[in-house]
C-alpha cells in the first residue's frame, strides 16, 4: 500500500500557504494566496477550493485535506468559531464546504496545534511521550502533546500559553487576564521593551533597530543593552515556561515562531531562569529546543492531522460518532 497524501493549508493573518504532502515531506508546495480582510468568507473559501483542485489535479492520490487555522475552531463540527486577526470569520462550516466543493476528507485544527504534532511527528519533537510546543511570533501560541496525544481540552482550546498571566498586576491584554505572557514577549512587545531598555540608558532606537531580528544582531556585535533586552524577554519566558512545567512536567519544550531564531542567545537566558526558580525535580531531565520544521509545520501537520483523523489507526483519532 502507498503512502497517503494530502493537502495541507496553513492559515495565516496576512497569507495562506499551501502543500502536498506525503509522509511528513512537503512534494509540492501551492500558490500563496493573500489572506482578505475585507470580510467576504465566500471569496477566499472559493480562492482555497480553487488551489486544492489544482494541486488535486497534479497529486490524484490526494485523499484529504487539512487546515490548520489562527483562532477558535471546533474540530469535531468542522467550523471556524473566530480567527485571530482576520475579519468576518465567525461560525463558518468549513469542513462542510470544503468536501462538499472538492469531494475530499477534510480536517480542521488549530493552527498551533498544527505545528505542534507536525514538530511531534516529524521534527524537534522526536515522538517523546509529552512535549510543550511553543510559537513566539506577533503572538504566543502553544499546544501539549500529552502521553503520546495531542491534547485539545473542553473546548478545544488547550495550550494558550500566551494567554497565562506572568504577572496578576500587569498590564491589560486582549482577553482579560491582566499581565498574559503574550502582552510582555510578542513580536512587537519586545520591540517596545528595547526602546524601554535603551531609553533607561539614554540612548533611543528607532522601529528597525528594535526588531527582535536586528536586536540579536546587536548582541551578536557586542551590544549590551541588546543583550539585556533578550535577558528581559528570557527572564519573562522563563517564568510562564515554567508554569506549564509545574503543570505538565514535559520531557521536552519546543520554541518556533520568529522571535525564536534568536536560539541560544534567548534559549539561555529561559534556562537560567528556569533553572534558578524551578525545583531541580523538574527540569533535570527536560530539554528546550528550536523547531525543526521552520515556516513548514502548519503545512505538514496540518496535511498530517488530516490523514490520522480520518485514515489510519493515529492515538489522537476522535471517535468516529462526535465526527457526524
Amino acid at each position: 500500500m502507498s503512502a497517503l497524501t494530502a493537502i495541507g493549508f496553513d492559515f495565516g493573518a496576512t497569507t495562506i500557504k499551501t502543500g502536498v504532502v506525503r509522509d511528513g515531506v512537503i512534494l509540492e508546495k501551492g500558490n500563496v494566496i493573500e489572506t482578505r480582510q475585507d470580510g467576504d468568507t465566500g471569496a477566499l473559501i472559493g480562492e482555497m477550493i480553487k488551489e486544492i483542485q489544482s494541486l488535486k489535479s497534479r497529486y490524484p492520490e490526494v485523499v484529504a485535506v487539512g487546515f490548520g487555522v489562527p483562532g477558535i475552531i471546533d474540530p469535531v463540527k468542522g467550523m471556524v468559531i473566530r480567527l485571530t486577526n482576520v475579519t468576518g470569520w465567525s461560525d463558518i462550516p468549513l469542513r462542510a464546504t470544503i468536501q462538499s466543493a472538492t469531494g475530499l476528507t477534510t480536517n480542521l485544527e488549530n493552527d498551533a496545534k498544527a505545528m505542534a504534532y507536525a514538530e511531534w511527528k516529524h521534527g524537534a519533537g522526536a515522538q517523546v511521550p509529552n512535549v510543550v510546543c511553543v510559537t513566539l511570533g506577533t503572538a504566543v501560541g502553544g499546544a501539549l502533546i500529552l502521553n503520546g496525544k495531542l491534547y485539545r481540552g473542553a473546548n478545544f482550546v488547550a495550550g494558550e500559553i500566551g494567554q497565562m498571566s506572568i504577572d496578576y498586576q500587569g498590564v491589560d491584554f486582549v482577553y482579560g487576564n491582566k499581565g498574559a505572557l503574550e502582552a510582555y514577549v510578542g513580536h512587537f512587545k519586545i520591540a517596545e521593551r528595547a526602546k524601554e531598555i535603551y531609553a533607561a540608558a539614554g540612548k533611543t532606537i528607532n522601529d528597525e533597530e528594535a526588531d527582535p531580528k536586528n536586536l540579536s544582531a546587536a548582541a551578536d556585535r557586542g551590544d549590551a543593552l541588546a543583550e539585556a533586552v533578550w535577558k528581559d524577554i528570557g527572564l519573562k519566558l522563563g517564568v510562564g515556561l515554567i508554569n506549564v512545567i509545574w503543570l505538565v512536567n514535559p520531557h521536552r519544550i519546543v520554541l518556533g515562531g520568529g522571535v525564536s531564531q534568536a536560539g541560544e542567545r534567548l534559549f539561555g537566558h529561559i534556562r537560567e531562569t528556569i533553572r534558578t526558580r524551578c525545583a531541580k525535580t523538574f527540569w533535570e531531565r527536560l530539554e528546550i529546543v528550536s523547531a525543526a520544521l521552520g515556516n513548514d509545520a502548519g503545512i505538514i501537520g496540518a496535511a498530517t492531522l488530516a490523514l490520522e483523523s480520518e485514515f489510519l489507526p493515529a492515538p489522537l483519532a476522535l471517535d468516529a460518532s462526535l465526527r457526524k
